[in-house]
C-alpha cells in the first residue's frame, strides 16, 4: 500500500477490537486505517471459520474449471469464491450488441470493465435467455468476428454478450498463450490455482476515483482484490494433488538505529545515538530484483507514495504531474522507476533509474537512460525512490547490514525473497523524551527480525487439468462447496465411516438402507449355503469393495483365504449371519490394505496340532473386527484362536468371544498397534466325551496317574505316603489317602527290581484308566471320577496374547474376561537364544478391565490375570482382577498383576482391585546402556487381598519404584526419595 499514511498500526496479535477517540483528541489517519482493518480482519476470519480456507457456494459460486472445445484454453465460471476469507468475484459485465451476420456483432463497448476483446476469446451469446459459448476470431474497435456461426443469431437484430474469463483473458494479467511454442507447456497433471492478494489503487492507476471537484487535490485511495489464474506443474498425467505446497521461508528483515560513535576530539560534538532525521517519515523498504550478487532493495521516505503518470517515454521523462511541492513531489528524486500496470500486476520491478536533473516547467525529468520495460499501452507511470542498494543475504551480519540514511539502518536475513516483498519503517524526530527512533520489534534491547508487511497472497487450488504440448485433455474439480447455512442437507455434513465411498450423512444413510435389504452400498453380496466364497472371486487383485452377508448359514470345508486385496469390508446382518468351517481356520486375509469385519459370526470347528491358526486369521493387514461373534473348537489341548493377526495392525472392539476349552482368544504376533476394547470373553462348551474314565483327555490321563502315583523316592512312609520295598531299597510315593489301603492290598510287599515294580504299577493304572480295574481297585476308580470327572473345569487357556520381537502401541481396555488361565499377556521376546538383544513393546496400557482367573483341578504353570514383560512405558489402571483355584492344597501362588523384564522410561500401576493369593508382583530388570535413562516407577492407590505380601518387588530397579496409598501396604515411600 503505495499511500501517504503515517503509519500502519494494526497488529492482529494485538486483538484489538476498535479504535475508540476521545472529545478534543488529535486524529490520525492511522486510526481510520486501523479500524477498517480490524473489521476487514474480523470478516475475512469468520468467512474462513465458517467457509474453511476455500470454497465456493452451491449455488452462485464461481471459477469452475473447464476445457475450451478447442483445448487450448480454460474457461472459468462465473460467480465468486473465497479464498482465505476474501471474497473473489467473477462477474464479467452483460455488453448490448447489434447483429450483422451469424458470424458478426457490433458491441457498445470494446473493453467492458476495461477489458478489451481480443481475438481467440471465447464469449456467451445470448438470445431471448439462452447462452451460446462462442469464439471470437477477430477484432476490429468494436466488432466482433466470430470463428463459426452461432445458429440462434439468425433473424436477430439485437443481442448480448458476456466475456468468458480464462486462463488466456484474465481482467488482470494480460493475454497469454499457455502453448507458446518458444516456452511450451510441460506436458502432464498442472494444478489450476487461484492466487489472490491486495492492490494499492490511486488515481495515478485509476483516475475515476479522483474527485475533479477537488482540482489538484489528493483525494483517498482505494484497496482492490486482485485474482489471477496460474499453472503449476503437478507430475504425470492423470495424478497430481489439489493440495498446495507450503513456500520456503520468507527472508526478513531488521531496521535498526545506528549507535552513537564516541569521538576524542573535545571540539567536536560525537555523533548522536538514533534516528536524525528532522522530520516524521514512513520509509518503505521493497525488493526490486532478486538475483546475483544479491537482492536489489529500493527504499523511500514517504512510503514510495509520490507518482505521476507518464505522458511521454524514453531518457527524457515527461510526466502527467510533478507533485504539489518540492518535498513531496519529484524536484528532490534521487532514483524515479518507471513501471505500468501490467509489470506491477506481476510482481515485476520495473527500470529504476537514476535522475540527471530536477523536472522542467514542462514536466519533464531527464534519466540516466531510457526506461525498456514499461510499455505506453499499459498505463506507464513513474514512482519516485530516494535510493538503491544491493545485499547479499548469505554474508555476514556485518556485511549485510547497511544505512540507509540519518541514523536509520538495516539488516538482510536469509530467505526467500520476492520483488514487491516490503517493509514500513515508522521513523519519529527527536522530542523532549529522548532522540529520535523508529517504531520497530525488539525485545531486550534486541531489534527483530521481521518477515515482509507485505504483499500478502493467497492461494487455493480449482482443479487440476491434463495437457499435451498443444492442448489440454482433461479437467478434475479440485474446489470445496458449501450450501447457505438455512438450506444444509443430509449430503452436506460429512461422516466418519468405515466403508470406501462413504462420505456423507446421507450416504451413510443409504449405506444402511442398503444393508437392511441386503444390497445398497455392497459391492457384492454373499448368498447363504455351500459355494458363499466365490463372492471374493469377483473382486480382482488390490480392489476396495463392500462384502455383505444377509442372514443365514455359510459353511465351508476348507480354510477361504482371500489375499492381496484393497480396503475391505464385510458386514454381516447380525449373528444370525454364521460363517462355520470345518477347519481350524475359516476366513484368512492375506495381505490386503485394511479389512473390516462386522456384525458376523465367524465359528471354527477344528484344529491342528503344529500352529496356532485363528478361526478369523489376518496376516500383514490392517484388521478391524467389531460386533462380531468369534468362537473356535472344543478340542483336547491348546490348538486354535477365535483372532490371530501377524504383522499389521489390530482393533477389536464390542465382540464376543466364546473360547473353547483351553483354547485361545486373541493372539496378536509383530503387530504395530493393537486395540482390544469392550469385548467380552467367555468359555464355550468342553468336549462330550462322556463322564465314564474312558472319557479322559490325554492330559487328563496324565493328572490323573500323578494324582494315584507320584514323587518315588527313598523317604520313610509318613503321612499319605505308600511305602514299598525294591530290590535292597525301601521306596514310598506320594498318593491322596483315599488310596493308601487299596495299594497296600494290590501291591507285592517287595519287588525284586525296579523294572518289576514299574510294569506292575503301569498295569493296574492302565487297567484302572481304561475302566477295567483289577480286583480290589476300585477305591481308585472311585476317587478318579470323584476328582477328575466330577471336577473338569472349562477354562480359555488365555483370554488376550499380543506378544512377538516387534510390538508397538498396545491397548486393552474395557473387557469382560471370564474363567481364564491367563487373562491378559503382553510381551516381547526374541526367538533366538539369548544374547541376541532386548526388544520391547513400544507402550502398553491394561485399563478398566475385569479379568476372573481360574486354575482347573489339575492345576497350571502359568496363571495369571494380567502379566506385561518388557515394555518402554507401562500403564495399568482400573482393573479388577479375582483368582479362583480348584486345585486341592494349591500351593503356587497366582499373581493377580505381574510385570516381568526391561521397562524402559515408565511405569504406572494404580487404581486396581486385586484378589489374588499372588498380588502384585514387579520383577525389573536394567536394559544394557550406555546413556544414562531417567525413569519414573509408580505403584498407588492398589488395592490387594493377599496370602503374603501384597506387592512384591524384584530387580536391579526395585529401589526406582515409588509407593503411594496401596492397601493393605507397603507404607508409602517417603517424599524426600
Amino acid at each position: 500500500m503505495k499511500a501517504d499514511i503515517s503509519a500502519d498500526t494494526f497488529r492482529p496479535e494485538r486483538h484489538f477490537d476498535a479504535v475508540v477517540i476521545g472529545q478534543g483528541q488529535v486524529l490520525l489517519d492511522s486510526d481510520f486505517n486501523e479500524q477498517h482493518a480490524i473489521d476487514r480482519d474480523r470478516h475475512r476470519t469468520t468467512v474462513t471459520d465458517v467457509v474453511g480456507s476455500s470454497g465456493a457456494p452451491r449455488s452462485g459460486g464461481g471459477f469452475a474449471v473447464t476445457v475450451a472445445p478447442d483445448g487450448r484454453d480454460l474457461l472459468l465460471g462465473r460467480g465468486h469464491f473465497h479464498v482465505d476469507g476474501v471474497l473473489c468475484r467473477n462477474d464479467p459485465p452483460t455488453v448490448g450488441a447489434d447483429v450483422a451476420s451469424t458470424t458478426s456483432l457490433t458491441v457498445e463497448q470494446a473493453a467492458p470493465d476495461g477489458v478489451p476483446f481480443a481475438s481467440g476469446q471465447w464469449v456467451h451469446v445470448v438470445v431471448a435467455g439462452v447462452e451460446t459459448l462462442a469464439q471470437v476470431g477477430a477484432v476490429a474497435g468494436r466488432s466482433l468476428t466470430l470463428t463459426s456461426p452461432v445458429a440462434a443469431l439468425t433473424g436477430q437484430t439485437r443481442t448480448a454478450v458476456i466475456p468468458v474469463r480464462s486462463f488466456r483473458h484474465q481482467p488482470h494479467r494480460l493475454p497469454l498463450d499457455p502453448f507458446d511454442p518458444t516456452a511450451p507447456l510441460t506436458a502432464g497433471a498442472h494444478r489450476v490455482e487461484l492466487d489472490v492478494w491486495d492492490r494499492h489503487v490511486s488515481a495515478v492507476e485509476d483516475p475515476s476515483i479522483r474527485e475533479v471537484a477537488l482540482g489538484d487535490a489528493d483525494g483517498a485511495t482505494r484497496l482492490q482484490t486482485v485474482w489471477q489464474v496460474r499453472l503449476t506443474h503437478a507430475g504425470p498425467a492423470g495424478g497430481g494433488s489439489c493440495a498446495v505446497p507450503a513456500g520456503p521461508a520468507k527472508g526478513r528483515l531488521i531496521a535498526s538505529t545506528e549507535p552513537g560513535l564516541p569521538t576524542d576530539d573535545p571540539c567536536e560534538l560525537p555523533d548522536e545515538a538514533g534516528f536524525r532525521g528532522l522530520e516524521n517519515q514512513l520509509y518503505r523498504v521493497e525488493v526490486h530484483e532478486v538475483g546475483s550478487p544479491g537482492v536489489v532493495l529500493k527504499w523511500q521516505r514517504d512510503n514510495a507514495s509520490t507518482a505521476s503518470r507518464v505522458t511521454t517515454l524514453g531518457a527524457v521523462l515527461r510526466l502527467e504531474t510533478v507533485g504539489t511541492d518540492d518535498v513531496l513531489g519529484f524536484a528532490a528524486a534521487t532514483y524515479v522507476e518507471v513501471t505500468d500496470d501490467a509489470l506491477e500486476l506481476e510482481h515485476r520491478g520495473g527500470d529504476l533509474l537514476e535522475v540527471l536533473d530536477p523536472p522542467d516547467a514542462d514536466r519533464t525529468l531527464r534519466l540516466a537512460a531510457a526506461p525498456t520495460r514499461a510499455a505506453a499501452a499499459h498505463n506507464p507511470k513513474a514512482r519516485r525512490w530516494d535510493g538503491r542498494l544491493t545485499i547479499d543475504p548469505t554474508l555476514s551480519a556485518t556485511e549485510r547490514t547497511r544505512v540507509l540514511e540519518r541514523g536509520l539502518q538495516i539488516t538482510l536475513e536469509p530467505g526467500d525473497f520476492t520483488p514487491g516483498d516490503y517493509w514500513l519503517i515508522p521513523a519519529r524526530t527527536a522530542d523532549s523524551a529522548g532522540g529520535g527512533t523508529i517504531v520497530w520489534p525488539s525485545d531486550a534491547g534486541e531489534w527483530l527480525a521481521q518477515e515482509p508487511h507485505g504483499i500478502r497472497r493467497h492461494t487455493a487450488s480449482l482443479a487440476l487439468v491434463d495437457a499435451t504440448a498443444t492442448a489440454f485433455t482433461r479437467s478434475r474439480e479440485c474446489r470445496l462447496t458449501f450450501p447457505p447455512l438455512s438450506a444444509i442437507t443430509a449430503d452436506d455434513v460429512s461422516v466418519t465411516w468405515p466403508d470406501a465411498g462413504v462420505d456423507t450423512v446421507q450416504d451413510a444413510l443409504d449405506a444402511l438402507r442398503g444393508r437392511a435389504s441386503g444390497t445398497g452400498a455392497c459391492t457384492a453380496v454373499a448368498v447363504p449355503g455351500p459355494g458363499w466364497e466365490s463372492v471374493f472371486a469377483a473382486i480382482p487383485p488390490g480392489a476396495d469393495a463392500q462384502v455383505c452377508f444377509p442372514v443365514g448359514d455359510y459353511p465351508t470345508p476348507a480354510p477361504v483365504v482371500v489375499a492381496d486385496r484393497g480396503h475391505l469390508v464385510l458386514h454381516g446382518a447380525g449373528p444370525g449371519a454364521t460363517l462355520t468351517g470345518a477347519a481350524e481356520t475359516v476366513l484368512a486375509f492375506e495381505r490386503c490394505a485394511s479389512v473390516t469385519v462386522e456384525r458376523l459370526t465367524v465359528r471354527s470347528g477344528g484344529a491342528a496340532a503344529s500352529h496356532l491358526r485363528g478361526a478369523l486369521d489376518f496376516t500383514g493387514c490392517t484388521a478391524t473386527v467389531r460386533d462380531a461373534v468369534l468362537a473356535n473348537a472344543v478340542v483336547d489341548a491348546r490348538q486354535g484362536c477365535c483372532l490371530r493377526t501377524t504383522g499389521g495392525s489390530l482393533t477389536v472392539e464390542t465382540t464376543t468371544f466364546q473360547v473353547g476349552d483351553r483354547q485361545i482368544g486373541v493372539l496378536a504376533v509383530d503387530a504395530t498397534t493393537v486395540t482390544v476394547s469392550s469385548n467380552r470373553f467367555h468359555t464355550g462348551a468342553r468336549s462330550a466325551h462322556g463322564s465314564g474314565l474312558g472319557s479322559l483327555t490325554p492330559r487328563e490321563r496324565l493328572d490323573a496317574r500323578r494324582l494315584l502315583f507320584a514323587d518315588l523316592r527313598p523317604v520313610k512312609a509318613t503321612g499319605s505316603r505308600v511305602a514299598v520295598e525294591v530290590g535292597n531299597q525301601s521306596l514310598s510315593f506320594a498318593t491322596p489317602s483315599a488310596a493308601m489301603s487299596t495299594w497296600a492290598n494290590v501291591l507285592e510287599p517287595r519287588y525284586p527290581s525296579m523294572r518289576r515294580f514299574q510294569r506292575a504299577v503301569d498295569r493296574i493304572l492302565r487297567a484302572v484308566l481304561a475302566g477295567n480295574p483289577v480286583t480290589g481297585t476300585a477305591a481308585l476308580t472311585d476317587l478318579l471320577v470323584h476328582r477328575v470327572v466330577d471336577r473338569r473345569t472349562t477354562v480359555m487357556s488365555q483370554a488376550v496374547v499380543v506378544a512377538g520381537e516387534e510390538v508397538g502401541e498396545v491397548l486393552i481396555s474395557g473387557n469382560d474376561i471370564q474363567d481364564a488361565v491367563q487373562g491378559i499377556h503382553v510381551a516381547a521376546s526374541r526367538r533366538e537364544p539369548r544374547g541376541a538383544g532386548v526388544c520391547s513393546v513400544r507402550r502398553a496400557a491394561v485399563t478398566g478391565n475385569r479379568v476372573r482367573v481360574v486354575v482347573p483341578p489339575e492345576g497350571a504353570r502359568g496363571r495369571h490375570g494380567i502379566f506385561v514383560g518388557n515394555a518402554d512405558h507401562v500403564r495399568i489402571t482400573d482393573n479388577d482382577v479375582s483368582v479362583h483355584t480348584r486345585v486341592d492344597d494349591d500351593r503356587l501362588a497366582t499373581e493377580g498383576l505381574r510385570v516381568h523384564g526391561y521397562v524402559a522410561r515408565t511405569l504406572v500401576v494404580r487404581d486396581n482391585v486385586v484378589d489374588s493369593p499372588g498380588g502384585i508382583a514387579l520383577f525389573l530388570l536394567q536394559r544394557p546402556t550406555k546413556q544414562p535413562v531417567r525413569r519414573m516407577y509408580a505403584v498407588e492407590d492398589n488395592f490387594v487381598t493377599a496370602v503374603g505380601a501384597p506387592i512384591v518387588v524384584r530387580g536391579l530397579l526395585k529401589d526406582h519404584v515409588v509407593f503411594r496409598g496401596n492397601q493393605p501396604g507397603p507404607k508409602d515411600t517417603p517424599l524426600n526419595v
